[in-house]
């Protein structure tokens, strides 16, 4: 089994059908398509806008990507106890991983990768609310 690759799920304002809150299960791939990367088993971080309602700015669990399709990632949602802060995405990632997340402003529902280290670093000492 290969180790994971990591990376981050950025949910916008959730509008179905092209767009879904985190905890759905499926990020929309839209104009992306197939190409993106994620395959079987990598962990996304499922990163909340200030457009959501929910989970404002802030990781509120984690996907472990169960297929991808030419549309759709779909995963295994598994929630923290405790949703993780943009304030502490942007003092635990590294430089280049927090540059990039400095970005999303620009650009709601996109996926981008993260380093090991970033995602050990954020996600460190965290309890998931199994379901």
């Amino acid at each position: 089994m290969k180790n994971p690759s990591y990376y981050l799920a950025v949910f916008g304002k959730p509008e179905p059908p092209d767009k879904d809150t985190a905890d759905s299960g499926r990020f929309a791939l839209g104009i992306r398509g197939p190409d993106t990367p994620g395959e079987r088993g990598d962990v996304l971080l499922l990163y909340c806008t200030a457009s959501c309602a929910e989970n404002f700015m802030s990781v509120p669990g984690i996907g472990i990507v169960l297929t991808k399709t030419k549309d759709s990632i779909f995963y295994r949602y598994l929630p923290f106890a405790t949703p993780i802060s943009k304030d502490h995405l942007d003092k635990t990632f590294t430089d280049e991983d927090r540059n990039i997340f400095t970005n999303i402003r620009f650009n709601t529902y996109w996926l981008f990768d993260i380093s090991h280290e970033s995602f050990s670093n954020a996600t460190r000492g965290l309890l998931i609310d199994w379901p």
